[in-house]
């Protein structure tokens, strides 16, 4: 597999998020990933792919792009917007066919040219408020 540099393996992170391709995410991930969602309660790989294909399930044709990226030795911190329409089941809940616009912001942390550790920062309440339209 081709080393990427920093920048480039985090938009690859995302873009196989949006293409749905968990098996090659797991492999651009470092087997001590870890993943924390606003608390500091972390999960590991399987439980973040777990929880990431539980979002993304209930949103088929989402796109998750980065509007900016900054890069700084080993940690790469985005900017990004997902928009989808909840036209599936998520997480055994169904779908309201609502459109949902977000941004949010992550610090990805890069270690031997995998990615160990991703941080979030989303606004749950107004995901959920454009859910609940």
């Amino acid at each position: 597999m081709k080393i990427l540099n920093n920048a480039d393996l985090v938009t690859r992170f995302y873009q196989l998020i949006e293409d749905n391709n968990y098996a090659a995410l797991k492999e651009i991930c470092h087997e001590d990933f870890r993943f924390y969602s606003q608390l500091d309660t972390p999960l590991d790989i399987d439980g973040f792919l777990a929880q990431e294909k539980g979002n993304m399930d209930g949103f088929p044709g989402f796109t998750f792009r980065i509007h900016e990226m900054f890069v700084q030795n080993d940690k790469v911190a985005c900017y990004l917007i997902f928009e989808g329409v909840n036209s599936a089941t998520m997480h055994g809940v169904a779908p309201t066919n609502n459109s949902v616009r977000f941004s949010l912001m992550a610090m990805l942390t890069i270690k031997d040219g995998k990615v160990i550790e991703k941080r979030v920062h989303l606004n749950d309440a107004d995901i959920q408020k454009q859910l609940d339209r």
